[in-house]
């Protein structure tokens, strides 16, 4: 009750006690969230080895024999102190850094779409889950002149903080860029590739995907900048898909690269899923990946349902898969469905 009231920085304790043993006080602080952390010296007459063993056993950190030297003692006693404070320094840290991460992520997902565009004769549904709080997966809708519709789903080659970053300003240049040039996305993936190799000397690179939709006749002009390829599956025979494949490789690795322009067209009933390798990349408990054939499979069986069940299906296929896997990459997912 003490130390749950005060918490002190560090116990001395012995082990025969009247009414409750120092292994069983040991036990009791270290099972309770408040003192869990707080260092424990056994000081005991007891010097058999398996004494030792259980005090380390129940949680101490060290372990002095009676009778004791006062210089041993204070000697240990600093030693542990200065230990418990670099560990409070770097909790204080680590908390910092936690706040700092989730406000960045929070930040970056403003910049994802509040809401799909609601475009007559066609569903939309997107969804990124990042792997971290900050993510190097982005996916936009980006309105054009002329009813056209930007379709865009990037993956930045790296993690953390870095990525974050860098997945910021391919965000705001590809946005731009888009703007300047509605209709020529070749155009607009060199551009964003001739500021970022000006601009930055990190080595980091992102894919991207970027589609031109004109809704009234449903086609789609697009580059594949190393991105993987999204699936286009037809009204006609949606059991083998079309790929988008590349048309380039990822911005940012080089100045002499050209991305060819590509078109594709989407009749009634046809649907398109894009996506980041974070899902065919993800793993089960087994460290077996998801795959391109369970995406296709899980969409074949999708085909019919709107595009939020498409996706949902999707997400719920990775969910049960990967299991309690942990998470390593970002998961980013975009159905569009041109209505029958």
């Amino acid at each position: 009750a003490s130390a749950r009231a005060a918490r002190p920085d560090l116990v001395l304790l012995d082990i025969k006690m009247p009414g409750m043993n120092g292994y069983e006080v040991c036990e009791h602080l270290k099972a309770d969230p408040l003192t869990r952390n707080i260092p424990v010296i056994f000081i005991s007459a007891l010097d058999e080895i398996q004494d030792k063993v259980q005090a380390f056993a129940v949680g101490g950190v060290d372990y002095i024999t009676k009778p004791f030297q006062f210089k041993e003692v204070l000697a240990r006693t600093e030693t542990h102190l200065s230990l418990r404070k670099l560990q409070k320094q770097l909790s204080d840290s680590n908390r910092k850094m936690e706040q700092e991460l989730a406000l960045a992520g929070k930040v970056q997902s403003s910049f994802l779409p509040s809401e799909l565009p609601a475009t007559a004769g066609w569903q939309m549904a997107a969804a990124l889950k990042p792997a971290r709080q900050t993510s190097g997966d982005f996916y936009d809708t980006i309105a054009l002149p002329d009813g056209r519709l930007g379709l865009v789903v990037a993956d930045v080659v790296d993690k953390g903080v870095g990525a974050a970053l860098f997945m910021t300003l391919s965000w705001i240049l590809i946005r731009s860029y888009a703007m300047e040039y509605p209709a020529e996305p070749q155009r607009v993936l060199h551009a964003v590739n001739d500021r970022i190799l000006a601009e930055i000397d990190t080595g980091q690179f992102v894919t991207v995907f970027f589609g031109i939709l004109e809704p009234a006749t449903g086609t789609l002009v697009y580059c594949n900048a190393g991105h993987p390829p999204p699936y286009l599956y037809s009204a006609q025979d949606g059991d083998v898909p079309r790929t988008l494949s590349k048309t380039g490789m990822a911005l940012g690795v080089t100045d002499t690269e050209t991305w060819e322009q590509a078109t594709a067209q989407l009749v009634r009933g046809d649907v398109l899923v894009l996506y980041s390798d974070g899902v065919t990349d993800a793993e089960s408990v087994e460290e077996a990946s998801f795959g391109h054939e369970r995406l296709k499979t899980r969409v074949r069986a999708s085909l019919g349902c709107s595009a939020q069940e498409i996706l949902n299906s999707l997400l719920t296929g990775i969910q049960e898969f990967t299991r309690e896997a942990v998470q390593s990459d970002d998961v980013t997912l975009m159905v569009v469905i041109r209505d029958p």
